[in-house]
């Protein structure tokens, strides 16, 4: 087992701001690195959260704190999920049992955490867009500070990373990357840039030339030369930086100096770098190696596994002794699973079908997909849109594509969806993970995807409301669909996890009453409340039949019905159920309500009169999200906070059925 003791942290107690860095030794600075991780893996046993990233940048994170000096300075965390270390540093390390709960310190960047968060940040490849724009602002208020971008070789994968580096490439502002490269994103990387910084970190040959090129320029710098002598020199050092055969000359080509590879977990090198383009005015890259999982040896071995942790054990055993009268605990089983059990199961029937991930094969749990059908799995790194619009291209060369996708992430491709699969009504199928609520906190909240979705035509937005309903929508859509189809699953166990079953086609119109109100509720007429009908989407229909229940024991009784379509919606069914005046309709959806399932039944509702405008209405209400971005926490807390808990819907349902 692997015994970590909480460790002494002299040197950790001292530090109450980035101020105190200053006062320490390089080799005291190391030894600081050391206490932070212990910090760090002793903090996370308990609260869970990021820990092979934040162990692998301790030491960049204390060289950046070590010369530059924030808030002054601008330190732009890309993805956000590798700051702990930052903020241990900038006085919110007594918060760290709290990191990631309710109510506690984000498990991300939050400017309205601390002044040293110069910006939000969630999701990938951004900071460098940032800093240009940060830089521009800065030179334009002439103001004096140094704008720095932090960004993982995975982050650099994406199309906005590249687009920034183009730009100020172009327009030569005073900005400092920090590429950390660990050749990790949430899976490994993959795709030819990645491959390039591979070929960087196989050569310092670069770097020795540089460095006499400097030295040589250095020297020549204090002769009498004459300006055609001077010309003469700069020419040939130009030509001898274009000559050599090296990756790291791909960024200069580009108009950013590039300095490294530099060693990440060498403090002393990693500060000496960095106070070497300090003072420098032009674009600069640093490009350092980093160790995913540095420290931890579990997590230096599987850095993926690793990446983001729930609690757990300091002292894990190797292998967990099963008593023999006891039988081994089966894992439950969550909805990325059976999402992937049948896309394997489907592969077999269809050899023309493919699957496509950005960067999420292990979270999404498409690896398995991946390692039995190789030549049909894609991962194209951290590049939502390139995901999205390669999907089109295949659909319309004949493939049938199944974009595997987390929720939010999907938001940073919307444009391709609508340019490039819905206009054609090419038949890609989205796998939306994460859809709903999640304990990341706002910037992975994934309450939107019906709103975005539903407003675009030829697209089909279902949700299913257990395992088998989910089956059969990727069966039928893979099968049948001649158009977009988006799929929505929350982040959760999944209903009915064991119940497999054969593969149907279903129609994505119908919905399925799946409880009638039983008119029974109460002696007393004034009290029975039996024409409540309750309208649930996707994951909610759960939640509606816990609920039910408790409305009984209160007096109300209600009819549930498990709308799987939020698009298109059932309208024989809806029109029966509008129409009857004595019936009063709840909809529930884990999602926001601004342009949600609720909005699509309140808009057809109101069509629906429009075309008869002397038939009366059920009165309808909504239970969904309200207009506000959503904090971290656990999702039982967050579904509770919001009104979309059993008791909470129970007791909504409840008054409204009274009024």
């Amino acid at each position: 087992m692997y015994t970590l003791a909480k460790p002494p942290t002299s040197f950790l107690d001292a530090i109450l701001s980035p101020a105190e860095l200053k006062k320490l030794s390089e080799d005291q600075l190391q030894s600081l690195a050391e206490e932070i991780r212990q910090e760090v893996i002793n903090n996370l046993s308990k609260t869970g959260g990021h820990l092979a990233s934040n162990l692998g940048i301790v030491e960049i994170t204390l060289g950046l704190h070590r010369t530059f000096q924030t808030p002054q300075d601008t330190i732009l965390w890309d993805v956000g999920h590798q700051c702990y270390v930052h903020k241990m540093l900038t006085g919110r390390r007594d918060l760290f049992k709290s990191l990631r709960q309710y109510k506690g310190l984000s498990g991300f960047i939050n400017p309205l955490e601390s002044e040293h968060d110069a910006f939000v940040a969630g999701h990938s490849s951004t900071s460098i867009s940032l800093a240009v724009g940060m830089a521009i602002a800065r030179d334009h208020l002439n103001q004096n500070h140094k704008v720095i971008a932090v960004i993982g070789d995975g982050g650099l994968t994406g199309g906005m990373a590249l687009e920034a580096i183009n730009h100020l490439g172009h327009i030569q502002r005073n900005v400092l990357i920090i590429l950390n490269d660990n050749e990790m994103s949430i899976s490994a990387n993959v795709g030819g840039f990645s491959q390039y910084m591979k070929r960087i970190k196989e050569t310092f040959f670069y770097q020795d030339i540089k460095e006499k090129l400097d030295q040589i320029e250095g020297r020549l710098d204090r002769a009498q030369l004459t300006p055609a002598v001077w010309e003469m020199i700069m020419s040939v050092k130009k030509q001898a930086k274009e000559r050599f055969d090296t990756p790291g000359i791909v960024f200069e080509k580009l108009g950013v100096n590039y300095s490294g590879p530099i060693d990440g977990h060498n403090v002393s090198a990693v500060i000496e770098a960095l106070n070497k383009v300090k003072d420098l005015t032009t674009p600069q890259i640093i490009h350092i190696i980093t160790q995913k999982g540095k420290g931890y040896e579990p997590a230096e071995k599987d850095s993926i596994k690793f990446h983001g942790v729930p609690a757990f054990s300091l002292e894990p055993p190797l292998s967990e002794k099963v008593e023999p009268s006891q039988p081994a605990k089966t894992k439950v089983k969550t909805y990325s699973d059976i999402f992937t059990q049948a896309l394997i199961e489907i592969a077999d029937q269809e050899p023309n079908m493919v699957a496509i991930t950005p960067a999420t094969a292990e979270g999404s749990g498409l690896v398995k997909f991946g390692t039995l059908f190789p030549e049909r799995f894609f991962d194209v790194a951290i590049c939502e849109q390139h995901a999205v619009t390669m999907a089109g291209g295949m659909a319309k060369a004949g493939l049938k594509p199944v974009v595997s996708i987390y929720s939010t992430f999907l938001q940073r491709a919307i444009d391709q969806v609508i340019h490039d699969v819905a206009i054609l009504n090419l038949p890609v199928v989205f796998g939306i993970d994460r859809g709903g609520l999640v304990e990341d906190g706002e910037t992975h909240q994934g309450v939107f995807d019906i709103a975005f979705m539903r407003s675009i035509p030829n697209l089909k937005v279902l949700a299913p409301r257990n395992t088998r309903e989910l089956r059969n929508m990727l069966y039928t859509a893979v099968k049948q669909a001649t158009g977009p189809v988006a799929i929505r699953f929350p982040r959760d166990k999944a209903v009915e996890p064991d119940e497999a079953g054969e593969f149907e086609i279903i129609d994505f119109c119908k919905w399925d009453v799946i409880s009638t109100g039983s008119n029974r509720c109460s002696d007393n007429k004034s009290d029975a409340h039996s024409n409540m009908v309750m309208l649930a989407y996707g994951a909610m229909v759960e939640t509606a039949k816990q609920a039910l229940p408790l409305l009984q024991a209160a007096g109300v009784d209600a009819t549930i019905v498990s709308a799987r379509s939020a698009k298109p919606l059932d309208s024989e069914l809806l029109k029966s159920l509008v129409e009857n005046t004595s019936n009063k309709i709840v909809t529930l959806e884990e999602g926001c309500m601004a342009g949600g399932f609720g909005a699509a039944i309140l808009e057809w509702a109101a069509q629906h009169k429009a075309r008869n405008p002397r038939i009366k209405q059920a009165d309808i209400a909504i239970v969904a999200i309200e207009d506000k971005f959503v904090e971290h926490g656990a999702r039982s807390i967050l579904l509770d906070d919001y009104g979309l808990s059993a008791a909470k819907v129970a007791k909504f349902v409840q008054d409204f059925a009274r009024a």
